[in-house]
Order: structure tokens, then C-alpha cells, then sequence
């Protein structure tokens, strides 16, 4: 395909973007993600068994902002955590003030 003008290329790459960025999962934008084999949830979340960290997230001990813990195994959940939490990888992540992501 061929654009005569640098405003129909622009707007053909913004719409690109655009599309991709609405395929791109929860995971992916860049929040601290603790991912483990099961996530438990109740008054606090708690993400336990081979714990992984990514997106820079802390690997021990506490720490404070907003963090994704999703799980590997059925039933996969994962929750948005907003206050902080504390973590000792690889065996759990705790999080508070938490909800599920949908």
C-alpha cells in the first residue's frame, strides 16, 4: 500500500498502535507482576509456590506500590494490589487492599 502524504502515514501507524495495544494483555503494562503456581485470596492475597518476579518487581522482602500476583495453575487468577506488600521468592508474595482483575 501506498500513502501520498505523511498525515495518511501517520494516521495508518497511530491506528496500528492502536489495535496492538488493545490486544496487549493485563500482564503487560509494565506493573510489577509476581507470578505463582497458585494465588489463595481472602482478606489478603497470597500468591505461593515457585514465585517469580518481573517488570522490576521487588524479589525480598517489603515494599510499597502497586503490583499485578497471578497464578499458573487452574483456577488462573490474578489481582491488582495497590498498597504494597512483602514477598520472599521463590515461595510466596502477600499483597493487601487487592482486587481481582477481570
Amino acid at each position: 500500500m501506498r500513502f501520498s502524504s505523511l498525515p495518511a502515514l501517520a494516521l495508518a501507524t497511530a491506528a496500528i498502535a492502536g489495535a496492538l495495544a488493545a490486544a496487549t494483555p493485563a500482564q503487560a503494562d509494565d506493573t510489577p507482576t509476581y507470578t505463582c503456581d497458585k494465588v489463595l485470596y481472602g482478606a489478603v492475597v497470597l500468591g505461593e509456590g515457585n514465585c517469580t518476579a518481573s517488570n522490576g518487581a521487588t524479589e525480598q522482602g517489603a515494599f510499597l506500590g502497586e503490583f499485578l500476583v497471578t497464578s499458573r495453575e487452574e483456577p488462573q487468577w490474578t489481582f491488582r494490589c495497590h498498597i504494597g506488600g512483602v514477598v520472599q521468592l521463590p515461595e510466596a508474595v502477600r499483597g493487601d487492599n487487592c482486587e481481582p482483575v477481570v
